[in-house]
Parts: C-alpha cells; structure tokens; sequence
C-alpha cells in the first residue's frame, strides 16, 4: 500500500479550495442550474470534469460548495468550457 507521500497525485479524493472541500464525484452545477458534470480532480487552479473529456472549470469561477454540489457563478469567463491544453 502507498504511502500518502507517495501516492499518485490524481488518487486524492477530496480538495480544500477557499471556497470548500470538493470531493471527486460531487455535481458542477451551472448558473442556471444544469448539471454539466462531475468532478473528476483537482489540477493547480482548475476543477477537471469526468464528462467531456478534457473540460474544465477554473476554481475563480467557482461561487459555492454546498454538501454535494460545486455552484459556479454567473462571471462570462472565458475559460469556460475550454480543453484542458496537454
């Protein structure tokens, strides 16, 4: 078994953002309520999705974190939506 210093960084289950803990599996909640995803990880500043491969979610757009939920704000950003570069 590993030990946590040695782990995968992408094993983690649970990140602490300045907006709460996010946990793998939780729901990405849009502005206007649709779900557009799941939480897959947690990469530098960016939230990864499980669904549609590559996308992501930059941690500034994010406005809350509730007990199963990520809710994002109504900011326009621009990353939005955009694959995750290599």
């Amino acid at each position: 078994m590993n030990t946590p210093a040695t782990q995968p960084p992408f094993s983690q289950e649970a990140w602490t953002t300045p907006q709460g803990t996010i946990r793998r599996g939780m729901k990405v909640i849009a502005p206007d309520g649709t779900c557009i995803g799941t939480v897959a990880r947690l990469e530098g500043d960016e939230l990864m999705l499980e669904e549609g491969s590559g996308s992501f979610v930059a941690l500034t757009q994010i406005d809350g974190v509730s007990a199963d939920s990520v809710l994002l704000e109504n900011r326009g950003d621009a990353t939005f939506g955009l694959g995750a570069q290599p």
